[in-house]
């Protein structure tokens, strides 16, 4: 099947999970996750199937801006570890609802590399279906262009937790020694605070910094004299403009010198037929800007209610005219105007 979105959703508890993957993992899990989330929950049974979920080299090598030769040993070494490769989270326990049940679970239960094809093929196991590819509950969502230019595994793992809390933009206070968890440092790795902010905490600011969507910020507070935990801040960064070709303007007239030179309104986008709104609704849908500035009103549904949602507003007249913005971003285009 198409994907058609760059979307990854993960749950709470699968960001929180402890595990150990290399940056190519990594990237090859994200494509396949932002695949996984383009599909209707009935529709997840069919990850039983091996072939469900496929990545090509040469999409690889697009999003990460790595050459052909570069995402074909990605991928090929990417598969020879991830089927080894699993995490552990917590959920509370059904039979004892008091306590917290801790849990092993493997990312995939089969998986192929095509040799001479830059391909891979994989099938999720239920547990990582339960906890990815939703966009209702507690599930956290980034796009997959904003995290892809992260060489650092710490970094790929600090953007998640921000994203956990993307609504407040304040993430709570993380104990010392849950985020070496998270991050997989080993105890005798990096013993020293000074040597773990050096190697591994602020580098992987400074990449989440200068390459992603968001700023990122932490104080440290101490007990007496030793740190023992972090409190993050972030922030969106403000997105530039698109440049939009003014189609009011008549290049064939001059303002007359007499008369004063008036703002024009902005040119009204007409009624949409069936199909434009749903194609425009998909489109926003996927919008990084379009999901991000309407967060709150998304948060929580399926991508088909997201999707509903829109081509609902994009009835109204007053709606259209406020995304026009994310619409022509888009791609829409102004009908030509007929010719008597």
């Amino acid at each position: 099947m198409k994907k058609v979105s760059d979307m990854v959703v993960k749950s709470n508890s699968l960001i929180e999970a402890s595990y150990s993957l290399t940056v190519q993992e990594i990237r090859l899990l994200d494509i396949a996750l932002a695949d996984l989330t383009t599909y209707e929950e009935s529709e997840k049974q069919l990850t039983t199937m091996s072939e469900f979920v496929e990545v090509r080299a040469d999409e690889y090598a697009k999003v990460y801006g790595v050459d052909m030769k570069t995402a074909y040993t990605a991928l090929r070494e990417a598969s020879e570890k991830l089927f080894a490769r699993y995490f552990t989270y917590s959920v509370q326990s059904v039979q004892f609802p008091s306590h917290q049940e801790h849990r092993k679970s493997r990312w995939v239960w089969n998986i192929a590399y095509i040799e001479g094809q830059g391909l891979v093929k994989l099938a999720f196991t239920p547990d990582l279906i339960s906890l990815a590819g939703k966009l209702r509950g507690n599930f956290s969502r980034y796009h997959l262009e904003q995290k892809a230019p992260l060489t650092s595994v710490y970094a790929h793992r600090l953007y998640e937790m921000m994203m956990q809390w993307r609504n407040s933009k304040v993430v709570p206070s993380i104990p010392y020694h849950e985020l070496r968890h998270r991050f997989d440092i080993a105890d005798d790795e990096y013993v020293r605070i000074t040597n773990f902010k050096a190697r591994a905490l602020e580098p992987a600011i400074k990449q989440i910094n200068e390459h992603t969507d968001i700023t990122v910020s932490y104080d440290q507070y101490k007990e007496g004299r030793k740190v023992v935990g972090f409190i993050f801040k972030f922030k969106f960064k403000q997105t530039a403009k698109p440049i939009i070709k003014d189609t009011n303007k008549d290049t064939n007239k001059t303002a007359s010198a007499d008369k004063p030179i008036t703002k024009r309104t902005p040119k009204v986008i007409p009624t949409m037929s069936a199909p434009q709104r749903n194609t425009f609704a998909n489109k926003l849908a996927n919008h990084f800007d379009f999901t991000r500035d309407y967060s709150a009103q998304t948060y929580g549904k399926s991508r088909g209610e997201v999707v509903t949602w829109i081509e609902e507003g994009l009835q109204d007249d007053k709606k259209r005219q406020e995304w026009r913005k994310y619409l022509l971003m888009a791609g829409y285009e102004f009908p030509n105007p007929i010719n008597s």
